[in-house]
């Protein structure tokens, strides 16, 4: 009896913590997954993280535009949600014109759908992501991404995604006195996550020279 319970157990451990996949919707490309650059098209599955997963999604379509078509490319679009144990769909709604998706895009006003593919939609948040500096905005995704997480206090934490600014409030006093409120150890991590490679390496030594 008592073998047959542990092997429940262990079954029940391994269906639970076995990831679930995410499939890309029509139109849609996903670039970066979790920090790492992926290539994944229209049907594609990919493998989420158990836990929260960040990817870059961009939309690409031939669109009608008079009587002929254009190729349309979206700006990428950095997505945040979590892995409920069940697979999941991107998708976005569909454009016919290439003047429809151009306005749409150009105002931030897309219908965006992450989705269970058993039913019922997923929370989720996303942002327009700022490319790098230079020419080619766009070649280098996964620096544009650990840019953004570091200017908007982002960064992972075990199988979470923790949004530091959200823990720590910045207050500024009328003589322009800047103070910071929350705990001692989310000041510190935002204030990591704000420092150059320099810094950071300095810090690090410097908390060494303290053990």
């Amino acid at each position: 009896m008592m073998k047959n319970l542990l092997l429940i157990t262990l079954a029940f451990v391994s269906f639970y913590s076995s990831s679930a996949s995410l499939e890309v919707g029509s139109d849609l490309r996903v670039l970066v997954l979790n920090g790492k650059e992926v290539d994944a098209d229209s049907g594609d599955l990919l493998k989420l993280a158990a836990g929260d997963n960040q990817i870059v999604v961009r939309y690409k379509s031939i669109l009608d535009n008079g009587s002929k078509t254009k190729f349309f490319e979206s700006k990428p679009y950095v997505f945040q949600f979590t892995d409920l144990g069940e697979d999941l769909t991107i998708s976005v709604e569909r454009f016919r014109k290439y003047k429809q998706a151009e306005k749409a895009f150009g105002n931030n006003n897309v219908k965006w759908f992450v989705e269970k593919r058993s039913g019922g939609s997923v929370p989720f948040r996303f942002d327009e992501l700022p490319g790098n500096p230079g020419f080619l905005p766009y070649a280098d995704l996964p620096k544009a991404v650990a840019t953004y997480n570091k200017k908007n206090g982002i960064y992972f934490e075990g199988q979470e995604i923790k949004v530091l600014n959200e823990e720590v409030i910045v207050a500024v006093s009328e003589t322009g006195e800047v103070e910071l409120t929350g705990d001692a150890l989310a000041q510190l991590k935002l204030w990591y996550t704000k420092a150059s490679k320099e810094e950071r390496k300095a810090f690090r030594k410097w908390v060494i020279d303290q053990e």
